[in-house]
């Protein structure tokens, strides 16, 4: 189920971004609103991050060879506690052609760990606060206030005493992913084409 839901969400973007020119990523459903295009490489990041620091504390996808020299897709960090500024370079500078590639090798990465998992392995807690140490970007106020907050996680904390890994697959890897693609369909209807 986990691996289908992870799926959908990658045919999803794909699905999304294909219709989207350069052009597109700037663009904004209102005022103050971020851009296509960070909203699209946020959540990518995000999922990488997920699995790769939070749960398994190794290097993310996005610090490997090809995607660790491409500027558009390096910018620290997934986006959380970023200023509207720092949004607004991200999504200028991003490559969709690289973008969706990446994406689909964090998707490949992600599966293939998944797999591998057993059911007493989603239930595990995670040391979230080793995992995060070595990166600057984690530490940041603006990500470990958001990072520590909503329903999910006080949930979480209340009964497992942190988030287990079904918690990081579900909601920030499935339906983080699915209300931020909601949002730039959302942005595709209400304002016009350039």
């Amino acid at each position: 189920m986990l691996a289908q839901q992870l799926h959908v969400v990658n045919l999803r973007l794909h699905h999304v971004a294909g219709d989207l020119r350069p052009a597109d990523l700037t663009r904004r459903a209102a005022p103050g609103a971020n851009a296509i295009g960070f909203i699209l490489w946020h959540l990518v990041r995000s999922q990488d991050w997920a699995v790769s620091t939070a749960v398994r504390g190794v290097p993310e996808v996005v610090m490997n060879e090809p995607w660790s020299r491409q500027p558009s897709l390096t910018t620290p960090g997934i986006g959380t506690g970023f200023s509207p500024a720092e949004a607004d370079r991200v999504a200028a500078g991003l490559d969709l052609d690289l973008l969706l590639a990446y994406a689909d090798e964090v998707h490949g990465a992600n599966l293939a760990w998944l797999a591998g998992l057993g059911e007493a392995d989603l239930d595990a807690v995670p040391d979230l606060e080793a995992h995060d140490a070595p990166y600057a970007a984690y530490q940041t106020p603006g990500f470990r206030a958001e990072m520590s907050s909503g329903p999910e996680h006080d949930d979480a904390v209340g009964r497992a005493g942190g988030l287990p890994v079904w918690v990081y697959l579900t909601s920030i890897c499935v339906t983080h992913a699915h209300r931020h693609l909601g949002e730039v369909d959302l942005t595709l209807g209400v304002i016009p084409a350039c």
